[in-house]
C-alpha cells in the first residue's frame, strides 16, 4: 500500500511532526502574518453500489470525492496543508472501499449520504479543518456534508 508521505525525503516520511510546518526562516518569507487558506482535495473512483430496499440491483459509477479544507499558514511554513499528501491519504481511502461500496460496514445502503459521512472521518494534520465532503456519482447529482 502507498504511504501518504511518499513524497518526502526517507526521513521525513515518520517524523511525527508536520514536516512543513517551521521550516523558512523568517526573514526569507514573503509573509510575515498568519494567513488562512481554502483547499479542494479530489478523487475519483470506479465501483459498484445498490441502494436498497428500494433498489437491488448494482451498478457502476465514477464516484469523484471532493474535500474542501481550510489550514493556517504560519510565517515559517512552507504551506497551510501538503495538498499531495493529502490527496495521497484521500486515494488511500477510496481504494479501501471495496468493489461493492455496500459491503463496507459504513456504507450499507450505498448512498452518497454514507459515502460522505465515511469519507469525513479521514484523519487531518491537527491544524487543518476539514470543511465539507461532497460525493457524485455523476457530475449533475452532488451530496454534499457541510461540516462547520
Amino acid at each position: 500500500m502507498i504511504d501518504s508521505r511518499w513524497h518526502y525525503p526517507s526521513p521525513l516520511k515518520r517524523s511525527p511532526t508536520v514536516p512543513y510546518q517551521g521550516i523558512i526562516p523568517l526573514e526569507n518569507q514573503v509573509h510575515h502574518q498568519a494567513v488562512t487558506f481554502n483547499y479542494t482535495i479530489k478523487a475519483t473512483l470506479r465501483r459498484q453500489h445498490c441502494n436498497p430496499p428500494i433498489w437491488t440491483n448494482f451498478h457502476l459509477h465514477t464516484f469523484e470525492i471532493i474535500l474542501e479544507l481550510a489550514a493556517t499558514c504560519q510565517p515559517g511554513d512552507l504551506y497551510g496543508l501538503d495538498m499531495v499528501e493529502m490527496e495521497n491519504k484521500l486515494y488511500l481511502w477510496a481504494e479501501d472501499l471495496p468493489e461493492k461500496i455496500n459491503e463496507h460496514p459504513l456504507c450499507p445502503h450505498g448512498t452518497t449520504e454514507e459515502m460522505c459521512l465515511y469519507f469525513a472521518q479521514i484523519p487531518v494534520e491537527p491544524h487543518v479543518k476539514l470543511l465539507s465532503v461532497s460525493v457524485s456519482e455523476t457530475p449533475n447529482r452532488v451530496t454534499t456534508l457541510q461540516l462547520s
